[in-house]
């Protein structure tokens, strides 16, 4: 009876004011609940007005904007630190982090493929950066979204690591999530490096003859 006879008390001696801004279904379904205010709030709440746990609200934390030194931001709040491993082979994440200027361990033997490690941090609030989520794999909100590298350069890193060509489709989704360029595997793969224009005058495109030359027996017109 008690239970009953609260929450009831509670709705009648809250100021007229309020009561005044409740809907009469609203106010009916809530005096029954033991906290009137706090169901009031729930059931009149929008859910564009609940703020995202991906985003950075005032100063109050949610996810943070910055990961420590040598961790890379993973997404939904969390670092992870990133890592070199010989065994590992190459993924989009592990080309991304070379775009973030990681840099990859060599020998005679090949190249460790970067990548992130279990350990796992959550993002820390940097009030000297934006107040928004960070881009993937980058440190902070302050630095910009990653770029790739040169097709060349892909190129060659999809080649070292035998990525194949039916799972070009699969990499090209993956690098639009982190460099928001879309068939950038697949451009890296029927990229073609230019011939170099030897012997050629780069203002006109034509070839350069040595008019003084001896081995000319009717020297070329030269103007």
């Amino acid at each position: 009876m008690k239970r009953l006879l609260l929450p009831l008390l509670a709705a009648i001696a809250l100021p007229t004011a309020v009561n005044a801004n409740v809907d009469p279904e609203v106010h009916k379904l809530c005096i029954p609940a033991t906290d009137y205010l706090g169901c009031i709030k729930a059931m009149t709440t929008k859910s564009s007005d609940i703020p995202s746990l991906r985003l950075i609200e005032g100063a109050k934390e949610l996810t943070g904007n910055r990961c420590p030194e040598g961790f890379a931001y993973s997404g939904a709040g969390n670092c992870r630190e990133v890592i070199s491993v010989f065994t590992a082979r190459g993924t989009p994440r592990g080309l991304a982090l070379v775009a973030a200027g990681y840099e990859e361990v060599c020998s005679i033997f090949g190249c460790e493929a970067l990548t992130l490690s279990s350990n796992l941090q959550k993002a820390v609030l940097d009030p000297l950066c934006p107040n928004k989520e960070p881009f993937l794999y980058t440190n902070s909100s302050c630095e910009d979204r990653l770029k790739p590298v040169p097709l060349g350069r892909l190129k060659k890193y999809l080649r070292f690591h035998g990525v194949k060509k039916k799972n070009i489709p699969k990499w090209d989704s993956a690098f639009y999530r982190i460099f928001g360029v879309k068939g950038l595997a697949t451009r890296a793969m029927d990229y073609k490096k230019p011939p170099k224009n030897l012997n050629r005058d780069a203002s006109t495109g034509s070839v350069k003859i040595n008019c003084d030359s001896p081995v000319w027996r009717d020297k070329p017109r030269c103007n």
